[in-house]
């Protein structure tokens, strides 16, 4: 399951993830599993 949580970017980040076609949610997840994996 899955929760949907809403964040601020700017506009310069918002352009780079267009020009790079970044999946924003994908960016996050994996960022938190590697703060949740180096803290246990």
């Amino acid at each position: 399951m899955a929760t949907r949580k809403t964040i601020s970017i700017r506009d310069d980040q918002e352009e780079w993830i267009q020009e790079n076609h970044l999946s924003l949610s994908s960016f996050v997840q994996e960022k938190l599993d590697e703060l949740i994996e180096e803290r246990s």
